[in-house]
């Protein structure tokens, strides 16, 4: 399984706290059989600052590879924003280690 954890700007090792669309960058894992986790690339997030529009048609497209999307939190006002409930899971603003540890629990 690939999995998308929102980063932190300045620390690789936090959760970003707002809503997982505006994080800047994500910390893509692939999560094995066994609960082996591998970090396979960070990736920009060019549409961290944009509202609205086709933002959530952007969203999917950039990570269209990853099967769960994990963050501090999702939607504005309890919208499901990009991404359905089946396909992410919110962490509050934890530490990554505190979130992959939520992952493996799954």
């Amino acid at each position: 399984m690939r999995i998308a954890v929102a980063l932190s700007k300045n620390d690789d090792q936090k959760v970003y706290p707002g809503p997982f669309g505006h994080a800047p960058r994500f910390a893509i894992y692939e999560v094995e059989g066994g609960g082996k986790v591998s970090l396979l690339e960070v990736r920009e997030n060019p549409y961290a600052a944009m509202e609205g529009g086709r933002k959530h048609e952007l969203m999917r497209e950039l990570l269209k590879d990853v099967d769960l999307r994990v963050g501090a939190r999702f939607g504005h006002g309890g919208s499901m924003g990009a991404f359905p409930m089946a396909e992410r899971l919110e962490v509050g603003p934890v530490s990554v280690a505190e979130a992959l540890e939520k992952v493996r629990a799954r």
